[in-house]
């Protein structure tokens, strides 16, 4: 009895050790990314320096419910998988957001070999519209929503949790592979800068 008693225990902890190190695993990637944010904040000074700004600590999205004219229900799982630029437009796109649009196409093609890492949002609650207007100018870039409450609910989350920044119309947001809000860059922003951040996140992170 205490042998098997002392088995059971050895197995118990040998699973427990199992499940920390595939979290490990899993969190690794993530983890080194905020390291090397951390890295950048404290080397400012050295010419090194993160040109937006950091949504800390970073936000999971709760689940939604948007569409697509080809997908009827397109949510969270959607958004998972690969970094996503996210934009809010309000009803039709303005120049602002044209202006956006064009920046986030170019900054996706700029990151070459691994552009297929990163994916391009569009969230309005002109969504059928704008899709039709943009599917073909636009290949690869998701525009999604809803009515208005059901945008307002993933703009909502958005919102919270950038309640600790300044307010900011026409930010482009980061989301990364795991579903969290982690970054926005200022629509007076140098496209540059913002391609410097993500060919960044790119970089150091093998996530998505």
């Amino acid at each position: 009895m205490t042998d098997t008693k002392a088995v059971k225990k050895n197995s118990l902890k040998l699973s427990r050790a199992k499940l920390l190190g595939l979290m490990g695993l899993y969190a690794a990637p993530l983890i080194a990314a905020w390291l090397w944010f951390a890295y950048v904040n404290a080397n400012e000074g050295a010419g090194v320096s993160v040109n937006g700004e950091l949504i800390h600590p970073a936000v999971p999205l709760e689940p939604f419910e948007l569409a697509t004219t080809s997908q009827p229900a397109w949510g969270l799982d959607d958004i998972r998988g690969k970094w996503s630029m996210v934009y809010f437009a309000e009803g039709s796109c303005d120049q602002l957001c044209e202006t956006a649009l064009y920046n986030m196409r170019q900054i996706r093609l700029s990151t070459g070999r691994r552009m297929e890492r990163l994916q391009r949002v569009l969230v309005t609650s002109e969504w059928q519209n704008m899709q039709q207007k943009l599917e073909n100018a636009d290949e690869g870039l998701f525009v999604v929503g809803g009515n208005l409450d059901k945008v307002g609910v993933l703009r909502s989350q958005f919102d919270d949790a950038q309640s600790n920044l300044a307010a900011c119309d026409g930010c482009m947001y980061m989301v990364d592979p795991y579903g969290n809000l982690m970054m926005r860059f200022s629509p007076d922003l140098e496209p540059a800068k913002i391609l410097k951040d993500v060919k960044h996140l790119l970089k150091v992170s093998r996530i998505g």
